[in-house]
């Protein structure tokens, strides 16, 4: 039964297709911090946004310059995946966790950039301009006073989801 499923105590990396574009993210599932797996909330966070993206207040147009902090983020999926829909992003983690979180995202920034050579720029601009990756001690404070808030309900929505995963 291990054998399918997308992510498992055993596994290395975790392949997912987000919005077109197919993801491989990191991880090390043994380690002793959190944020250094691909937890399941993230995932069915990334795949909420992509069946809701065509419509309503998750549309890219609407999303399109929204910042995001996401707090904790780990392997960095659910940030990926706001900066796919076009949000400037900043991530923050521990700064044990970071070097992961960099791998994952100038990986995936490189995949992405292979298989859309003809937007090329464009997604150079949105992933590397706008995804910045802070500590905890990081400039956390005068970032919040400019979010969306809207957004931050959508981080608060995955934690609930990952709630009701865990009571079933």
């Amino acid at each position: 039964m291990d054998d399918d499923r997308l992510n498992s105590p055993s596994s290395s990396a975790v392949t997912l297709e987000v919005l077109g574009h197919r993801l491989h993210i990191a991880q090390d599932p043994n380690s002793k911090h959190l944020g250094t797996t691909v937890w399941d909330a993230s995932m069915v966070f990334v795949k909420y946004l992509e069946k809701n993206c065509r419509k309503g207040r998750f549309s890219p147009s609407k999303l399109k310059g929204k910042r995001v902090i996401e707090l904790g983020a780990g392997c960095g999926l659910a940030g990926l995946g706001m900066a796919l829909l076009g949000c400037d992003v900043i991530t923050t983690d521990q700064v044990e966790v970071l070097p992961l979180l960099m791998r994952n995202v100038e990986r995936n920034t490189s995949w992405i950039l292979q298989a859309n050579s003809d937007s090329a720029n464009h997604f150079m601009q949105l992933l590397l301009a706008q995804f910045r990756l802070r500590s905890w001690t990081g400039e956390i404070k005068s970032t919040l006073n400019l979010l969306d808030l809207h957004l931050i309900t959508l981080l608060a929505l995955m934690l609930f989801i990952q709630s009701i995963y865990w009571n079933h």
